[in-house]
């Protein structure tokens, strides 16, 4: 089904501070469609909201055309946003929800899909881009100009999400698409990673190694840094070597 080569990994930790993980991940190579969910609204509903997420691209079958295939996993955000907030209302209100971040590769193009601050990155050719744009009050404030950059980093609304799956009946969601090179390495993580570790230290550590070897470098680095929340990393890396 996919015509470039590739390899992946992934990890779910549930770091130092929280004793549950709500964080959940899908590796699905053969659909060319991986993904990281956070779930939120305390540690059963949390971890119920991203459990039911994943789950629900299990099974799902994608088309071999690009066009078609991203729209399909889009209508399955949507879909699972609805059984979420239904499962919400049934359960007498409250708070139930995930951010999702999901990467679709076919042939030689991919897109990025995602809702919440869970976030999708690039590495390539020694640089690092951020291919999602948080859904998060901070981030609005940032477009806005009322925020600077630096103002925002350790902002005390910095995890006060604008979207996510399961809060709302109908939620909008975001997809970006360009085509793949070789070598490029793409990271899908929940903001347990990009929270404590910076862009500049992911950069470094993504090209290590295998994705496995990446995965866990960034991973420990969270570690290191106190791991205060849930930390999901997953790496794709396309054929063609690192430098």
């Amino acid at each position: 089904m996919i015509e470039v080569g590739f390899r992946s990994a992934g990890r779910s930790e549930t770091g130092l501070v929280r004793s549950h993980n709500e964080d959940s991940m899908l590796l699905n190579d053969e659909a060319g469609l991986w993904l990281v969910f956070d779930g939120m609204g305390g540690h059963e509903n949390g971890a119920l909201a991203s459990r039911t997420a994943a789950h629900a691209f299990l099974d799902i079958e994608l088309p071999e055309d690009f066009q078609s295939a991203v729209t399909l996993a889009a209508d399955r955000m949507h879909q699972t946003n609805a059984h979420l907030a239904q499962l919400v209302q049934e359960n007498g209100g409250g708070t139930m929800g995930t951010t999702a971040v999901g990467l679709l590769l076919r042939g030689r193009q991919f897109a990025t899909i995602w809702v919440g601050d869970s976030r999708a990155y690039i590495y390539r050719q020694g640089g690092l881009f951020q291919l999602s744009v948080d859904h998060t009050h901070v981030q609005d404030l940032l477009d806005q100009g009322i925020l600077s950059p630096e103002d925002a980093k350790g902002h005390p609304m910095g995890h006060v999400l604008t979207r996510a799956l399961g809060v709302e009946t109908e939620v909008q969601v975001d997809i970006t698409q360009d085509e793949v090179a070789p070598g490029d390495r793409y990271l899908l993580c929940s903001d347990g990673l990009s929270g404590p570790v910076s862009d500049t230290e992911i950069r470094d550590l993504i090209r290590k190694g295998s994705p496995q070897e990446a995965v866990d470098a960034m991973i420990e680095r969270a570690y290191e840094r106190g791991a205060p929340d849930n930390v999901t990393a997953v790496v794709i890396e396309i054929g063609g070597g690192q430098e």
